[in-house]
């Protein structure tokens, strides 16, 4: 999903010739009904007139699968597919006949970012031009909207970078609660999609996109249940807050374009 200018286009035109990727998935668990919500609503907001969609359709090219475990859907499974796999711990070495889902998509990351030599195509964007990887799920346990990132060292510049788009989510709504985010390597998930693109492909905005089954509560920690209008509101946020990173993103490149000119000047 992209949007391409016209000579009409009064929308200021992007900073960057090449656009920029980003994959969004959701429903990897059956079970997890507010990941498809939030995809609804996701949806709804990035294909609307509104100036942050056109934005961002005019800079970045979407991947967006909205439903990554289809036939656990339809058997009814909770976690597994039809196989009876857990297709969110397969992403190190998934196997095309048993987890066509999850080969599919990491194999269309490995095309974006590394190409193809035998079929002459690629490299289509570096890691740096992946604005994110979101995976949607629902979470049985805690309460509010939060995410699972990478883990990335203190020292590293992209330690605050991977923190950007939780933080813009937190002031554009309280149903987001940044400090319920997590950046952990655990044992247990190092098979999962943002541990394993994050480490093989370098896309260090991996996220697992959480909402919780129950509720939220808010600054006054007042509880107030989920609804289906209040999940694609959710997902609609993520659309808002992806648009203020790419100006984040741009204002940063000009601020940098600008200092190397003024040395060049020297």
């Amino acid at each position: 999903m992209s949007e391409f200018s016209d000579e009409n286009d009064l929308i200021s035109l992007p900073l960057y010739k090449k656009k920029k990727f980003c994959i969004v998935g959701a429903r990897v668990h059956p079970g997890e009904t507010p990941a498809s919500w939030m995809m609804q609503g996701f949806l709804k907001c990035l294909t609307g007139n509104s100036l942050q969609a056109e934005q961002l359709r005019k800079r970045v090219v979407f991947k967006i699968v909205p439903m990554s475990n289809p036939d656990g859907v339809i058997s009814g499974n909770y976690r597994t597919s039809m196989a009876g796999c857990d297709l969110n711990r397969r992403y190190d070495d998934p196997d095309f006949r048993f987890h066509p889902t999850v080969f599919s998509i990491k194999n269309m990351a490995e095309d974006i970012l590394n190409g193809d030599p035998l079929k002459g195509f690629g490299p289509f964007a570096t890691p740096d031009d992946m604005v994110a990887f979101v995976d949607m799920h629902g979470h049985s346990r805690k309460k509010n909207v939060f995410i699972y990132g990478p883990p990335v060292p203190l020292h590293s510049e992209k330690y605050y970078k991977v923190r950007f788009i939780p933080k813009l989510l937190s002031d554009e709504t309280e149903m987001f609660r940044y400090h319920s985010c997590r950046y952990l390597n655990e044992k247990s998930k190092r098979t999962t999609a943002r541990i394993v693109l994050n480490k093989e492909l370098g896309i260090y905005n991996c996220f697992t996109f959480e909402a919780s089954f129950h509720c939220y509560y808010d600054h006054e920690r007042v509880n107030h249940e989920f609804t289906p209008a209040m999940y694609e509101a959710m997902g609609a946020n993520l659309v808002n807050s992806l648009y203020e990173y790419m100006m984040i993103v741009e204002e940063e490149e000009r601020c940098k374009q600008a200092k190397m000119v003024e040395k060049q000047k020297r």
